[in-house]
């Protein structure tokens, strides 16, 4: 009793990580300072990019009005220029034929102005897009960095955090789900390598249950559960689903170190260690 005590202690100071709502108070690091700095560089390109995209658009549409009224005037002119007769053709003369082709070059000018303009901003869509994009690779580079001194373990694009303290399946979804995660799925043979390496002998909950539906396994994150492709994660003759009405029945899943660490099914009240899983954004 007095070792479970103590565990339990162990449990409650765990050095887990803080909701986002409150981050822990801790010195700041260079990358957090070079992160910061980056950031911001990224925000000011976005801003004048984004300027320059309205001019252009302003701009397109400036050109586009433009062209609309000389496209008319022309469309009269080339109306007022039909005869009536041969004598009329040859009374309203060579000037006005000139006027014609005058304006007809003009639209054509215009036009490939136009194009420019067009071209001008689809070259700033880009840049923007590009922006974003580096924003974004910056903003996951920096959570990386964040939470790998904290205990995470980063693994095929995805982030991990593999508890120290003990919980039940369902107080263990609500810790991942108060980060906005849920429980780990597992979806290749490799994936489930690196998660048995990192158990550390440890029985550790996942996010596979049966609850809604008994013997049909679904993961909490909404990833596919594949049948065929996970009976090699379970252990021997697992799962053997107790019956509920005498036991309680075993609707949540959790890794057995005594199993090579494959998957058993078990009492979802009882407490076990649990991962989190970020997946790639």
């Amino acid at each position: 009793m007095v070792d479970e005590d103590i565990y339990e202690n162990m449990q409650v100071t765990e050095a887990a990580p803080q909701p986002k709502g409150n981050p822990p108070k801790t010195p700041a690091s260079w990358w957090h300072r070079a992160g910061g700095i980056v950031t911001a560089v990224l925000l000011l390109l976005s801003l004048a990019l984004a300027t320059s995209l309205l001019a252009v658009t302003l701009l397109y549409l400036w050109g586009q009005s433009k062209l609309q009224v000389v496209e008319e005037a022309v469309h009269k002119l080339q109306v007022s220029l039909q005869p009536d007769n041969a004598s009329d053709a040859s009374a309203k003369g060579s000037d006005s034929l000139q006027l014609l082709d005058e304006a007809q070059a003009g639209v054509r000018m215009l036009k490939d102005q136009l194009g420019n303009v067009s071209a001008a901003y689809g070259e700033i869509q880009i840049r923007l897009d590009i922006s974003a994009a580096r924003a974004a690779v910056q903003d996951g580079c920096c959570d990386v960095l964040t939470k790998l001194p904290r205990g995470w373990r980063f693994y095929g694009g995805n982030l991990y955090y593999f508890s120290k303290g003990t919980k039940s399946w369902d107080e263990a979804e609500q810790f991942c789900v108060s980060w906005n995660l849920h429980l780990t799925s597992v979806s290749s043979q490799a994936e489930q390598e690196f998660l048995s390496n990192e158990t550390q002998g440890k029985g550790h909950w996942i996010g596979l249950t049966d609850r809604e539906t008994e013997g049909s396994w679904r993961w909490v994150d909404g990833t596919e559960y594949r049948a065929d492709a996970s009976r090699g994660f379970w252990a021997q003759n697992e799962p053997n689903y107790y019956d509920p009405g005498t036991d309680g029945g075993e609707d949540c899943v959790h890794t057995e170190p005594t199993k090579r660490n494959l998957w058993n099914d078990a009492k979802c009240t009882l407490r076990f260690r649990w991962i989190c899983k970020q997946a790639h954004r």
